[in-house]
Order: structure tokens, then C-alpha cells, then sequence
């Protein structure tokens, strides 16, 4: 934000020099503008400000990865160890039911459309290793198919007075699936890790 309000009091300061300008901007850009405008010797150059940010990790993303490493390398030490294939299979099994089940209960205790449900304990073996996808946005696409949220659900939403309300909310209930669906698959990630 602070980077477009820079970009935008550059272009300003650089075009009042050829008389008066009118600008229309964003309310969430005008005091940041306003603030860059009274200090222009500070404001960066266009140069600077067009230049691509490096790319950064976040813990997230470390984290992400360090689960999923988690996860393939006990898979991995299973097979090491000689394990057989009914044993691999067994592990494979339990993981698919660990994080499966409990993304599916997550998705039923938001009372969800059982296809929802189908589909979180179907797919959250597969996102829960993979920190780049979750079984919460399946089952949320699912749920939102099935009971087709509006904007009018939308604005209704700031004038619900009890969780009973919003859960008659239909983008609420969309929202509370993919939300619930992807804690189950998480606390399935940590239980099936064990």
C-alpha cells in the first residue's frame, strides 16, 4: 500500500510542476499520498519503486515444507526399513483416515452438505501433503455449489445477532466448512505424523 502511494505521489509531485493537478484516488490512498506530498524530497524514484521486490520465505512456507518433509520422510524410513508392501500400505491407510476423518468431522460439525464432507475426506490426504493446497478450499467449492451463497447473504451477514443466523447464512456456512475443514485435516497432519 505504502509502495502505490509513493508511486502515485511521485507521478503527482513530478506533474504539478507543470501547473495545477487534479487527482482522484482511492480514500485508503489519500493520506498516504497527502503524507508523501508533504515531504517529496523523501519520496522514492519511479526507478526504485518499479523494481521487483526479492523474493522472501516466509515461516509458513518453511514450515510448510518442513511437514511435508515430515511426512515423506516417515513414509520413506517405512520403506527403508524394509518395510513390506502390506505395511505401506497400512501406513497409506492410516493417513488416509487420520486426515481424511478429520476433515470430514470438521466439515459435518459446520454442518456442511455431506458431499462437502465426501469431498474433505476424500482430497485432505493429498493437500496435507502438499502446503500449497488444502482440503478446506475443495470442500468450501463443494458446499458453495451445493447451497449457492448470494450477495444479498453477503450483506445480510453484518446484521446477524446470533451464531444461530449465521449459521442460516449460507456464505457464512461456506466459509465456517472450508475454515473447519482445514483444522481437521491440520490436527489430522499432526495426529498422523505420530
Amino acid at each position: 500500500m505504502d509502495e502505490r502511494d509513493a508511486y502515485i505521489a511521485r507521478n503527482l509531485y513530478q506533474l504539478s510542476w507543470q501547473g495545477r493537478v487534479l487527482a482522484i484516488v482511492g480514500a485508503g490512498h489519500k493520506e498516504g499520498i497527502k503524507r508523501h506530498l508533504a515531504d517529496p524530497e523523501n519520496i522514492p524514484q519511479l526507478e526504485e519503486l518499479k523494481e521487483k521486490p526479492k523474493k522472501r520465505i516466509s515461516f509458513a512456507q518453511v514450515f510448510g515444507a518442513a511437514v511435508m518433509l515430515l511426512i515423506l520422510g516417515t513414509f520413506g524410513l517405512v520403506i527403508l526399513a524394509g518395510g513390506s508392501s502390506h505395511n505401506i500400505l497400512l501406513a497409506f491407510g492410516i493417513w488416509f483416515v487420520v486426515t481424511g476423518g478429520l476433515s470430514g468431522i470438521g466439515v459435518l460439525l459446520a454442518r456442511g452438505h455431506p458431499l462437502s464432507a465426501l469431498t474433505a475426506m476424500v482430497v485432505a490426504w493429498m493437500t496435507t501433503l502438499n502446503p500449497l493446497v488444502a482440503a478446506g478450499w475443495f470442500a468450501g467449492m463443494v458446499e458453495a455449489w451445493k447451497r449457492k451463497p448470494t450477495v444479498k447473504d453477503l450483506k445480510n451477514l453484518g446484521q446477524a445477532n446470533s451464531f444461530d443466523d449465521m449459521m442460516n447464512n449460507n456464505f457464512f456456512r461456506v466459509i465456517l466448512v472450508a475454515a473447519l475443514a482445514n483444522l481437521g485435516a491440520m490436527a489430522g497432519t499432526f495426529l498422523g505424523s505420530i
